[in-house]
């Protein structure tokens, strides 16, 4: 079955295409050259004077023509064939990705709602309880409304809601939350004008610095240490949220604002969907913005940066 797998994937069909093409080439050439002398021992017997028009190449091109046509439908097909075959491997990857997300946060709360009911914990532990199931109560809330929102933007279903808004204090608003949720020994500072203030909707902003600060966390040490700075600069407002944490490879910076790519390393369990960063990029270009990375390397953490027009 692996065998018959591997040879009917696209790249083994491309190669056999090109194969049978090339193969053809030779063959029509083969004929055309085998047909021109047939008739030319011909014309030195019977016809002698057409000797002298030579090789009829305007049907020796007419068939190149033919294949050329013939190889270009190939690729065509091999195009959306190879495109079809990575959004189904992409589509299992998804499905594995999300029913892991969800089932996560849903066994936990289950686990505790089940403790709680065989037997009454002291009051410190069902508090303990409570808020755990809180936390992943809020997690599913946060991987549905990445879900909805990545849909939303993929389609364009519904404008955005903009309004002038004041993005720092937006942005100290979304900061003291995530600070709440760092693990002991994690750091988020802040260093903001105040008063800045853009054409935005609040809600979709508020969904690209909470995928932002989650982005940073979840590809840093157990105690992350995030920067957060924001600034005018002419016209625009310029965000940055840099990490010390796993860092990106030069071959990384543009896929990872993919639509569900996710990076990762062979013995790295990072929790995600491949949603957050797709939705940033997404949510800024609407606004007329900008969002890039940065990093140097592995081990030396990343710098998001994000500029939209200033009201």
């Amino acid at each position: 079955m692996r065998l018959l797998r591997r040879l009917f994937n696209p790249v083994m069909a491309l190669i056999a295409v090109q194969v049978v093409w090339i193969t053809l080439v030779v063959c029509w050439i083969y004929w055309f050259i085998g047909k021109h002398r047939e008739f030319r021992n011909l014309a030195e017997k019977y016809r002698p004077e057409l000797l002298g028009q030579g090789y009829n190449w305007p049907v020796m091109v007419e068939g190149l023509v033919m294949l050329v046509a013939i190889l270009v439908g190939v690729y065509v097909i091999f195009h959306y064939w190879n495109r079809q075959s990575n959004l189904y491997a992409q589509q299992r990857n998804i499905i594995s990705q999300v029913t892991h997300e969800l089932k996560s946060p849903l066994a936990s709360i289950q686990l505790h709602l089940e403790t709680i009911r065989l037997r009454r914990p002291p009051e410190e532990r069902l508090d303990n309880f409570v808020g755990t199931m809180l936390a992943d109560t809020e997690r599913l809330h946060y991987l549905i409304n990445n879900l909805l929102m990545a849909a939303r933007l993929d389609q364009r279903r519904k404008p955005p809601e903009r309004r002038l808004t004041d993005v720092s204090a937006l942005l100290e608003e979304q900061v003291e939350r995530e600070r709440s949720r760092l693990p002991q020994g994690g750091n988020i500072s802040l260093e903001s004008e105040a008063g800045l203030k853009a054409s935005i909707d609040p809600e979709e902003m508020g969904m690209v610095l909470r995928n932002l600060f989650e982005n940073a966390e979840l590809y840093s040490p157990e105690s992350p240490d995030i920067s957060v700075t924001l600034a005018r600069s002419g016209t625009q407002l310029v965000l940055s949220v840099k990490d010390c944490g796993r860092g990106l490879e030069k071959k990384e910076l543009k896929k990872v604002f993919e639509m569900f790519y996710r990076v990762r390393q062979a013995g790295e369990h990072v929790r995600g969907t491949g949603l957050g960063l797709y939705i940033v990029q997404s949510v800024v270009k609407g606004y007329g913005g900008t969002v890039a990375v940065t990093s140097a390397g592995l081990g030396k953490g990343s710098t998001f940066t994000i500029k939209i027009p200033a009201a």
